[in-house]
């Protein structure tokens, strides 16, 4: 992964669920909106007290070639890079993603 850097295009704040499934459809190449619920604990320190209740802060977009992950942190989105489906040497994103769903799409993957 590379170290991140502020995600160009995205919102200041967190995005709701409806939001965050939408990008299904603002990305053509996207098969799958994965997203991570947070316990209490995360989401106090992370999500700002105006946010949607049913706030998203950490996503995986996944297309048919690679997952992009993007998260919330210190009031701006930061894009994490992508991981090639194709890249052998790195880790699998199984594990990575057992602790998020999806919200909208279907995996090509899992």
């Amino acid at each position: 992964m590379d170290q991140p850097e502020p995600a160009e295009g995205w919102p200041e704040e967190p995005l709701s669920a409806e939001e965050a499934a939408s990008l299904l459809d603002d990305r053509p190449d996207a098969v799958a909106v994965w997203v991570m619920h947070h316990d209490d604990g995360v989401r106090s320190s992370v999500v700002p007290a105006d946010a949607p209740e049913d706030a998203v802060v950490d996503i995986v977009l996944e297309t048919a070639e690679a997952f992009e992950m993007y998260s919330y942190s210190r009031g701006r989105w930061m894009d994490y890079g992508a991981q090639r489906k194709d890249d052998e040497d790195a880790p699998s994103m199984a594990g990575t993603l057992d602790s998020y769903e999806v919200l909208a799409g279907e995996s090509a993957s899992f």
